[in-house]
C-alpha cells in the first residue's frame, strides 16, 4: 500500500480511530473517495475498547469495505505490549522508542523486527522526536530528524517504515506549524526506498501536506481532528435537544461529522480514487 502511494505520489492517510463510530465514519469515507486508509489504534485505546472488541470491529471493517484497509498500532512505548498482545491481525505496528537514545532505539525496534517478521508484521519507528500530547505522553520536546542518523537507522534495522520529525505535533496546536519541507526532500534522497511517515498531522493545512506528499510522505497520521470532530459533534446533539438519550440518534451524528472530516483529509492526501 505505502510503495504504491510512493510511485505514484500520494499518501495513504492513517487515521486513529477510538470507538465505533468514529471507526464507522473513517471507513465511510474512505469508500466514498475509493481511497485506501490505514486504521489505527494505540496501545491506551486498545485497553479502553478492549483487545478482542478492537479486531472484531476492524477486522470487520477490513472483510467487508470495499476500499483496501490496514490495521495498525500506533505509538507503542512498551515493546512487551506488542509480544505479548499484537497478532497478524496488525499489519503494521509502531515502536517508539524516539524519546531514548539512538543506540537504545535501534536495539529495541530490532527486537520488535524480529518478532513481526515472521508474523507478516511491518515495523514503523521514529527518528527525532514529534512532540506534543500522544496517546499517554505529553512532551514538549520537538527533536528534527537528524539525516545522517536516520541512514544509519535505516542500515541497522532494515525498518519498514520510517516517521520523522519535521516540524509538525501530536494534539492540537497552539500556533500554526510549519514543515520543513527541504528536511523532508533530503531525507527521502538518502533513502527512496522507505515509507516516509508524517506524524501529527491534524492541523496542517492542505498547502503545505501537499508539500511535503511531493517531497516524499506517503504516510499521514491524522487523530485529533477527528476526535475534535467528533467531540463537537455530541456537544451539538445535546445542546440541540438535552433530552436526548438515543445512542442511535447522536452515534449517527458523530459518524456523519467524523466522515466529513475523514473525506477531506483523503483528499488533502491526494489518495481519493487510489484504491486497488
Amino acid at each position: 500500500m505505502l510503495k504504491h502511494a510512493q510511485d505514484n505520489k500520494y499518501a495513504v492517510p492513517a487515521f486513529n480511530f477510538d470507538n465505533l463510530e468514529i471507526l464507522k465514519g473513517i471507513i465511510l469515507a474512505a469508500e466514498q473517495e475509493h481511497s485506501p486508509v490505514i486504521i489505527m489504534a494505540t496501545a491506551s485505546a486498545i485497553k479502553f475498547m478492549g483487545l478482542d472488541y478492537t479486531l472484531a470491529i476492524a477486522n470487520s471493517a477490513i472483510n467487508t469495505a470495499t476500499v483496501p484497509i490496514v490495521l495498525h498500532l500506533d505509538h507503542c512505548f512498551d515493546p512487551h505490549f506488542i509480544k505479548t498482545k499484537i497478532s497478524s491481525d496488525f499489519g503494521s505496528v509502531m515502536l517508539d522508542w524516539s524519546k531514548y537514545p539512538l543506540k537504545e532505539n535501534i536495539e529495541k525496534t530490532k527486537e520488535i523486527m524480529q518478532f513481526a517478521a515472521p508474523l507478516g508484521i511491518a515495523v514503523e519507528s521514529e527518528i527525532g522526536h514529534v512532540g506534543g500530547k500522544e496517546d499517554d505522553m505529553n512532551s514538549d520536546t520537538n527533536i528534527y530528524t537528524n539525516i545522517d542518523e536516520a541512514v544509519l537507522f535505516r542500515n541497522k534495522t532494515n525498518i519498514n517504515a520510517l516517521a520523522i520529525s519535521v516540524g509538525t505535533q501530536h494534539g492540537e496546536y497552539k500556533g500554526k506549524p510549519l514543515l520543513q519541507i527541504d528536511l523532508i526532500k533530503q531525507i527521502a534522497s538518502k533513502m527512496p526506498e522507505i515509507p516516509l511517515v508524517l506524524h501529527g498531522a491534524s492541523g496542517v493545512d492542505d498547502e503545505q501536506l501537499a508539500l511535503a506528499i511531493n517531497a516524499g510522505i506517503c504516510k499521514v497520521n491524522m487523530g485529533t481532528d477527528l476526535k475534535v470532530a467528533y467531540a463537537q459533534s455530541l456537544k451539538d446533539s445535546f445542546e440541540k435537544d438535552p433530552k436526548l438519550f438515543d445512542a442511535r440518534i447522536f452515534g449517527q451524528a458523530a459518524i456523519d461529522a467524523v466522515q466529513t472530516v475523514s473525506r477531506t483529509k483523503i483528499v488533502a492526501c491526494g489518495a481519493n480514487n487510489k484504491a486497488k
